[in-house]
């Protein structure tokens, strides 16, 4: 782990908390209700479609570039031939989307009365013109991922995240339209800052659409497996998110709630760890160089987990202090909370399944292979509806939080094993030392900070979650420092080193 995922990490930190805000926003404004249920829903249907194609695309385009002849302009022509491949793709989306809105909503929704799905129909035919900026704003990160300027690029949810707040509150005092007229705009200022980025670093948008380009037949048959995975993820999360409009109104919205916290935790720890790492592994995969791709899997490994185990440790036992902190005003009322957390309880175990998951995906796409994580998608999510179905019998809408945890894990072990078998031992022994003395320490920061916060909790709730916070957080760090953990160690040396040659320089 490097000072630059360091950096990342702590910059995706505030562009979450900033979509946390949005999220906080929502929730003042309209609880959980149908309103707030058709919005989601108004976004989530335009970023599955997406999903489907575009973020397929933008993952297989990483090793592609880096399979590339180090020539410039081959590397810039081929980009703008991916972009043209993407606008062409999102004017189909657009297109079919747009006029087929009645029958393309019930399939995501089938559980909605007749008001909500005519309003979330209405939202979603406003937001789905925000496909090609979703779709750009794939390619564009993924550019600046090969040209390892991922920083200032991590802070592209700012201008987002502000402007989508700011619509929240006008839609208040004007329509529920603004809501989806706000998202498309928010994503069209996100698409600009992007590409001031990225031509910044040579790049000149000139999208052309050439089938017949050997570079872009390569990428599409990389590619489609890797939809076909994507397909599988999303028709999962259609059908929970199905199944939950069952539930009656606001089920969808809590949902949405739990999931985007435990999401927002991922996109801080988990991306900015891939961000860094993927690009790394394709060129190292590329020049064939094995143990060195061990050895970033190893660190990564590591580097995920010694966030991940801690914030799932911290949950466990803050679940619900935490929902009250980040949604518990306005709209959002004791019962929201509390099947909020709920649901927040069960999902946090799928952090670790899917940030490892994902990892360990990218090893495989960059070793040419995508077939692979296809097949393991597909099985964890036909294993998640099997469980969802049981798990709903058994304790309700909580057992769709606690089926996808339990196929992320699943699909977690069968892609370590399918790995370990197409490249050899792991060499991860030293990994899991590290991992176990992780867990270690994360369980006794959370009951420390527990304890912190039970002690403080009758003289003022959000302050005894914070000092318990801030208390946890150095109780773990000594613990790593004590229990010696080597990935730690480094990083330290790195920090002592770095001070050092500055105070020499002064």
């Amino acid at each position: 782990m490097n000072f630059v995922i360091i950096m990342l990490i702590v910059l995706t930190f505030v562009s979450r908390i900033m979509g946390l805000g949005r999220e906080i926003a929502l929730a003042y404004f309209y609880g959980i209700s149908d309103i707030s249920d058709a919005y989601l829903m108004s976004i989530a249907i335009p970023t599955i479609i997406v999903t489907f194609v575009i973020v397929s695309l933008a993952t297989s385009y990483v090793p592609a570039y880096q399979n590339l002849e180090e020539d410039a302009v081959t590397k810039k022509a081929f980009t703008n031939k991916v972009m043209g491949l993407t606008c062409t793709i999102c004017l189909l989306i657009l297109v079919v989307s747009y006029f087929f809105m009645p029958q393309i909503a019930p399939l995501f929704v089938s559980g909605f009365d007749a008001p909500t799905m005519a309003l979330t129909v209405v939202l979603t035919r406003i937001t789905i013109f925000a496909v090609f900026f979703m779709g750009m704003n794939q390619i564009l990160q993924s550019f600046m991922q090969v040209k390892e300027k991922v920083l200032l690029a991590s802070l592209s949810g700012l201008p987002f995240n502000i402007i989508a707040i700011l619509f929240i509150v006008v839609s208040v005092h004007t329509s529920v339209e603004m809501l989806a007229i706000g998202t498309v705009i928010a994503l069209g200022i996100q698409c600009l800052y992007l590409l001031i980025l990225a031509h910044r670093q040579g790049f000149k948008l000139k999208p052309q659409f050439d089938l017949k380009d050997a570079t872009i037949r390569n990428l599409i048959v990389l590619t489609l497996p890797i939809i076909l995975s994507n397909t599988a993820l999303q028709i999962g999360i259609m059908i929970d998110k199905n199944l939950a409009s069952r539930f009656g109104a606001g089920a969808i919205s809590a949902l949405a709630y739990a999931t985007r916290t435990t999401t927002a935790i991922s996109g801080i720890f988990v991306t900015s760890i891939l961000v860094v790492t993927f690009p790394k592994i394709a060129k190292q995969s590329a020049v064939g160089d094995m143990p060195q791709l061990k050895d970033s899997l190893a660190e990564s490994i590591v580097g995920m987990g010694l966030f991940i185990i801690p914030v799932i440790a911290a949950v466990l036992l803050f679940a619900q202090p935490v929902i009250t902190l980040l949604f518990g005003r306005g709209a959002f009322d004791t019962e929201a909370i509390l099947l909020t957390s709920s649901l927040l309880f069960f999902y946090i175990f799928f952090l670790f399944g899917d940030g490892m998951t994902q990892l360990l995906s990218r090893v495989f796409f960059s070793l040419g292979d995508s077939k692979t994580p296809m097949i393991v998608s597909v099985v964890t999510v036909v294993i998640n509806v099997v469980l969802n179905f049981v798990f709903i019998a058994l304790i309700g809408i909580i057992g769709l939080a606690l089926a996808t945890s339990v196929s992320a894990m699943i699909g977690l072990a069968l892609l370590f094993v399918l790995l370990r078998r197409k490249i050899g031992s792991l060499r991860l022994r030293d990994t899991v030392i590290s991992l176990n003395k992780i867990v270690g320490a994360s369980v006794l920061m959370a009951y420390g900070a527990y304890f912190v916060y039970q002690y403080l909790e009758d003289f003022n709730a959000t302050l005894a979650l914070l000092v318990a916070a801030v208390f946890g957080i150095g109780i773990y760090g000594v613990l790593l420092v004590f229990l010696r953990i080597r990935e730690v160690n480094n990083l330290l040396a790195i920090a002592i080193s770095k001070i050092r040659n500055r105070w020499k320089k002064t």
